[in-house]
């Protein structure tokens, strides 16, 4: 069973960074897809940049598709080690608190779904709780878990066997279409909430997606474990051998989750390696820390925001604007959230999300106060 070691969890002001990256990413990307409704009516003329649209959209299908909710899931395991490991320096089992965390999750994942059908808290939530058992593991069995998710066994049943796992995924996701196109906000989240957590979770279990997630959140617990976000003893080597395997494996792994997970390590060694050697970077990137911290309450503002300029109940702009023109909106949607987050963290410790997250999480309840077994 895995023992804390009692060293301090101090905050990681590179995590809150990445946090940061993480969540704009994934904006970005939801903006180029307009946030799922690209695809819903492409027979309508859009307002764009012609021969230049393609190439965009490829550019940022490459950096940021499947890589970003990718490290958005490496910090949740960080995240997951840190609150587990202060409780259990102070001899407290989070084992139940973390679940309760967990469920309470869920439901703040059904309302963002209902919002927005792309939602990922629900499914982070189901795969939370496997985290329990796993992090009393010793490293060494962690880190056989960690290979087995690796190498991608639904993927590769799935490309060996020729068949699919057919959970209603992007076939799911077809059906909430004609709604999402011309419906009310009512309309459009009653479908959303009826559609979108399965479809989701089935395309993620057909992409890869889901043994990714836990995946990273294994990872994320494992570089708590070993403080690979601090800036101590020969963690930039570390980092810097990392940023070749995920280079290298960006052009090399054959899946494209494998691949999503190459080029996530790439980008997040780069920005650890430079935030801890070029002052200036740090400097640079400082303000993306002011959006990590709030990174759920951002999620959340996203699909509100997002879907209120691109879904019919809203500006409607899936009919009117292509992939650059949709992608400079996510940009103003990035902005908007960030000035918010300013200064919303002059006066608070914590975003509203977050707060809610936390008191409920403590709520006075002795069933979730247990002491460690000696």
């Amino acid at each position: 069973m895995y023992r804390t070691t009692n060293r301090p969890n101090t905050r990681i002001e590179v995590a809150d960074a990445l946090r940061g990256i993480a969540v704009a990413g994934i904006i970005l990307f939801h903006a180029r897809e307009h946030f799922n409704l690209y695809w819903s009516a492409l027979d309508l003329p859009r307002a764009g940049f012609g021969s230049w649209e393609q190439p965009v959209a490829d550019m940022l299908g490459f950096l940021l598709s499947g890589k970003m909710y990718a490290i958005f899931a490496l910090l949740f395991g960080l995240s997951f080690f840190i609150q587990s490991d202060n409780q259990a320096q102070r001899g407290n089992d989070f084992s139940l608190r973390f679940a309760w965390r967990m469920v309470l999750l869920f439901g703040i994942g059904l309302v963002n779904a209902a919002i927005y059908n792309g939602d990922v808290l629900t499914y982070y939530a189901l795969f939370g709780l496997l985290m329990i058992p796993i992090g009393k593991l010793p490293n060494r069995w962690v880190w056989v878990i960690a290979a087995l998710l690796f190498i991608q066994p639904l993927e590769l049943w799935q490309y060996f066997s020729g068949h699919t796992l057919s959970i209603r995924g992007i076939e799911g996701m077809e059906t909430l279409y004609p709604t999402l196109a011309t419906g009310t906000f009512a309309e459009s989240a009653r479908v959303s909430l009826l559609y979108g957590p399965l479809s989701s979770f089935g395309w993620g279990l057909e992409h890869g997606r889901g043994t990714q997630t836990l995946l990273m959140f294994v990872l994320g617990m494992l570089a708590g474990r070993y403080r690979l976000f601090y800036d101590e003893g020969q963690h930039r080597r570390i980092w810097g051998g990392l940023l070749a395997v995920g280079i290298a494996g960006t052009w090399l792994v054959p899946f494209e989750a494998m691949r999503n997970l190459m080029t996530a390590t790439a980008i997040v060694s780069t920005v650890v390696l430079l935030w801890y050697g070029w002052p200036g970077f740090r400097r640079a990137l400082h303000g993306m820390t002011f959006f990590g911290r709030m990174s759920l309450t951002n999620y959340l503002l996203q699909s509100l925001l997002g879907t209120a300029l691109f879904y019919n109940w809203g500006l409607g702009l899936y009919r009117h604007v292509d992939v650059i023109y949709g992608t400079l909106a996510g940009v103003g949607i990035i902005l908007v959230q960030y000035l918010f987050c300013r200064l919303w963290l002059r006066r608070h410790t914590h975003g509203p999300v977050e707060w809610v997250w936390k008191k409920l999480t403590w709520i006075d309840l002795p069933l979730f106060d247990r002491k460690i077994a000696s």
